[in-house]
């Protein structure tokens, strides 16, 4: 997701030899008109919509912290070569990388360079439209309430792109925001972040981009609606936002390099932070609360800071980079899958981990939760301000508010159940919801309030009668797995065997037979705890499981053992 940007392609009016005085009062004439607009007739905001705008910056970290030094970079003859498997994350759709001809010297590992750099900044994902040439822009971008912008064509094409464009021009539109007629760029282009890039990495950014096929594609006017096309309006937003936080990185010497390469990667190129942190409603980063959560399309942007990757293995995290898999099980999905199609598994394993260990040590305070009273008014507010973003639209598979049908089987595993998976998170959804300064009450409060309105009224059937299931079905036992087992079995976790590998599986179910495993499973064996630690699940569930486990990790058949 975008930033809310509020700094609109408008005539740079900077002048270094205006007075300290001028400058000042031009701002303060800006805020004014900006205090203004804000009364004039626009598009309202819903409560629940409000905290879907909710995601940019990232708390840039603090530029008095670091001490001179060039920014970290890699080998440059690793660039453009770099490719992980990954899962499924193909047939996402996402737009491939041009082939292109590096030639042979010195402008060759520019080129290559220049072509990490631009995976890395998943350059591709914005400025490429359905069905159109990678990088020739006219991607539409909705921001509600503002209106839509279209992204702008990057190939080299001297009438329509960037073929004309001086390198000075190049770099002050990256780490600037201006256009080379002086106009302010939407900070839906992430400038706040290329403009800590160092000036070699944005000329090699450059050098790649003239050397992919160039379209002539004619980029399409802005359509915000008024007052938000008052380009006045944007010298307030980066005179609020931007222009007390450029500056080139600095590396911290008191950290390591894996650290100063993880953080020029994420507060940079990478930009993570304009999903992962909260905004205000002006499209404002909040840095206190940098990396805490916030809402894409629909889907959870969760917390990444510390206090949700302390304890979370390095290795775990790239895992969520490469092989979409999520830190409490299941699997990526929404906007971040494409970020992994098109940007991080391409990048080198060193980087990865450097993300991961830069992402480990943001210490951020956390969102206080809304004050919200007591019982279904306060699961009312706690549920508009971080559930509705995914369950009022079905986003990311959760079930939609009021959807009966869809509830009706989750309702029918009790209620606690219920508060335990929105406590600790389920594949998909964060803990808590992305509440993480929630109380576990609160969640309570959320989860009754969702459930009230989400179950058949008295006496009202759901659907098409059922045929009664097995206590220890095979469906049954995948509903168990992805509450309970999933938490080891999915990632390995303990030793424990995963789900669906029948090179780990067979062996113990021709050397134990399935009963074996079972009574394991119940009473505890070794590091397994008895009923794998779940005080709600019956010996049915936990049979259930096991034959689930086992029909996914061999080729026999478990549904009518």
């Amino acid at each position: 997701m975008n930033p809310i940007p509020l700094n609109a392609k408008a005539p740079h009016t900077g002048s270094k030899s205006r007075s300290k005085f001028t400058r000042h009062r031009q701002k303060l004439l800006f805020a004014l008109l900006f205090c203004t607009s804000i009364f004039l007739p626009i598009p309202s905001i819903a409560a629940n919509d409000e905290d879907k705008l909710r995601a940019v910056d990232h708390t840039i970290v603090d530029s008095d912290k670091f001490e001179a030094g060039d920014p970290p970079i890699v080998d440059s003859d690793k660039f453009g070569t770099v490719e992980h498997p990954v899962s499924d994350t193909d047939k996402f759709g996402a737009v491939e990388y041009p082939v292109i001809d590096y030639g042979i010297g010195e402008k060759a590992e520019r080129i290559k360079r220049g072509e990490y750099l631009v995976k890395v900044g998943d350059c591709i994902a914005c400025h490429t439209a359905p069905g159109g040439k990678p990088f020739a822009g006219g991607l539409a971008i909705e921001i509600a309430p503002f209106g839509t912008i279209f992204s702008q064509n990057i190939t080299a094409d001297k009438e329509t792109g960037i073929g004309k464009w001086t390198d000075d021009q190049f770099v002050t539109a990256m780490r600037e925001g201006i256009d080379p007629e002086g106009h302010y760029y939407y900070a839906a282009f992430p400038y706040p972040y290329f403009n800590k890039l160092s000036r070699k990495d944005v000329l090699d950014i450059k050098a790649y981009l003239e050397a992919i096929p160039a379209v002539h594609a004619p980029n399409k006017p802005l359509e915000f609606h008024f007052p938000f096309n008052i380009r006045l309006l944007q010298s307030f937003w980066r005179f609020m936002f931007f222009d007390g936080y450029r500056g080139e990185f600095k590396s911290n010497e008191k950290q390591s390099p894996e650290w100063n390469r993880g953080a020029y990667l994420v507060d940079g190129l990478g930009h993570c932070s304009m999903c992962h942190t909260p905004m205000n409603p002006i499209g404002g980063p909040i840095r206190k609360y940098a990396f805490t959560g916030g809402f894409v399309e629909g889907y959870s942007a969760p917390n990444i800071s510390a206090s949700a990757l302390k304890d979370v293995p390095v290795e775990k995290i790239v895992n969520v980079f490469l092989k979409d898999e999520l830190i409490r099980g299941g699997k990526v999905q929404g906007p971040m899958l494409q970020v992994n199609h098109d940007s991080l598994r391409y990048l080198e394993i060193s980087d990865l981990e450097a993300i991961a260990i830069y992402l480990k040590s943001i210490e951020s305070e956390l969102p206080p939760p809304p004050a919200t009273g007591k019982g279904d008014k306060a699961g009312k507010v706690i549920y508009l301000k971080y559930c509705a973003g995914c369950h009022d639209q079905g986003g990311g598979g959760a079930p939609k508010f009021g959807d009966v049908s869809a509830w009706a089987p989750l309702i029918k595993m009790g209620q606690e159940q219920m508060y335990n998976n929105a406590i600790r998170g389920i594949r998909g959804m964060p803990p808590k919801g992305n509440c993480a300064s929630c109380t576990d009450e609160q969640v309570h409060q959320a989860v009754d309030y969702i459930v009230n309105r989400s179950k058949p009224a008295s006496g009202e059937e759901v659907g098409v009668t059922a045929p009664v299931e097995s206590p220890t079905s095979l469906a049954k036992g995948k509903r168990v797995y992805d509450n309970v087992c999933f938490v080891c079995h999915t990632g390995g976790e303990l030793g424990a065997p995963k789900l669906g590998d029948k090179a780990a599986w067979e062996p113990l179910i021709e050397g134990n037979n399935i009963d074996v495993l079972v009574e394991r499973a119940i009473h505890g064996y070794k590091g397994h705890p008895p009923k794998g630690a779940c005080n709600t699940c019956t010996s049915a569930d936990i049979i259930a499981a096991v034959k689930y486990m086992a029909e996914e990790g061999s080729n026999g058949n478990y549904s009518l053992w």
